[in-house]
């Protein structure tokens, strides 16, 4: 078992983050390498709302995810893309995307997020609470099948959902 922490990301994170970032995506089949650039993008933008990262007693960046603002129907509307979660290679499956996740959206909670999307494997995130919400779709129809969603609110939103501009 690895002892690490987690916490917001701070000031002289960002090489290690790209790093991570891009080892973690590397060997994954769906990956096009642009997910670090990504990161920094939404950093630069002022669009990573939320990023996180998980670290060893040493200060080493093990973890990261990210929470960046959507729109629903072209309007601000409170909800959050989460993406990317990244977890260096030799350390997947042990349980610190998990953690970062729920540390993640409970961030969001606090902060009174009314919800928060996702794209990636539906069995991974289902377990998160992420679902499919009726009414609710991406803009990019590739999406689709693998857009999960988590509202915080009663009443769940309609509409379509675009990501922040770096996303593309």
């Amino acid at each position: 078992m690895i002892n690490y922490a987690i916490r917001p990301e701070q000031s002289g994170d960002e090489a290690a983050i790209h790093d991570l970032v891009r080892r973690a995506f590397e060997p994954m089949w769906f990956s096009d390498g642009s997910e670090p650039d990504l990161v920094d993008a939404l950093r630069a933008a002022g669009d990573l709302a939320l990023s996180l990262v998980a670290v060893t007693a040493q200060g080493g960046v093990i973890g990261h995810i990210g929470f960046s603002p959507v729109t629903i129907d072209q309007r601000e509307c409170g909800w959050f893309q989460m993406a990317p979660v990244s977890v260096l290679p030799e350390l997947q499956l042990k349980g610190i995307g998990s953690a970062l996740i729920a540390a993640g959206i409970a961030a969001m909670r606090r902060v009174g997020a009314r919800g928060v999307a996702v794209v990636g494997n539906p069995a991974y995130y289902e377990r998160f609470g992420f679902r499919t919400i009726p009414g609710l779709s991406p803009l990019a129809d590739h999406d689709a099948q693998y857009f999960r969603a988590q509202d915080f609110d009663a009443a769940p939103p309609s509409g379509v959902l675009r990501y922040a501009p770096a996303f593309g």
